[in-house]
């Protein structure tokens, strides 16, 4: 499935291995977007994944979260305000570099991010049933792979 496909891979066709990556890549951005668009929440879908790698990696600075999200500082800024406004986020100095701040998730983000997460899970569930049971075992082994390749990039750093 490339960027501008709008059709399923017809499954009798193996995905070409030069283009599968970025398939990849799509696909997944494109399910997250549309599973996030079958629930109601007050927090955009950036958000919940800044809230998700603050929960995941612990704290980090405004730089970092930039990092992370391929955005620019000033985006994030905005985005940890509102976070934090919510009380979703806490701020503290950075104990190494005064000027500046250590963005932390807070029990009650975390508490918002699994009621996210459950909130999905309940939207997907009927769509799930609906598979057979060959394509739920497809769907957790691409769990585990996903994850692996997941850890292999991280730790590749940039090319």
């Amino acid at each position: 499935m490339t960027a501008e496909s709008t059709t399923a891979h017809p499954a009798s066709q193996p995905h070409d291995r030069a283009t599968l990556g970025g398939d990849l890549v799509v696909a997944c951005s494109r399910f997250a977007r549309t599973a996030a668009q079958a629930i109601d929440v007050d927090v955009s879908v950036t958000m919940w994944r800044m809230l998700s790698n603050l929960a995941h990696s612990g704290d980090l600075s405004v730089t970092e979260l930039a990092a992370i999200e391929r955005t620019s500082q000033p985006t994030v800024s905005k985005m940890v305000k509102r976070l934090e406004a919510q009380g979703l986020v806490s701020r503290r100095p950075d104990p190494i570099d005064r000027r500046s701040s250590a963005v932390s998730v807070t029990d009650a983000g975390r508490a918002a991010l699994a009621r996210y997460r459950a909130s999905l899970t309940t939207a997907l569930a009927p769509h799930l049933a609906g598979l057979d049971e060959d394509d739920l075992r497809t769907l957790d082994r691409a769990l585990d792979l996903l994850a692996r390749l997941t850890s292999e990039v991280a730790d590749a750093g940039p090319i």
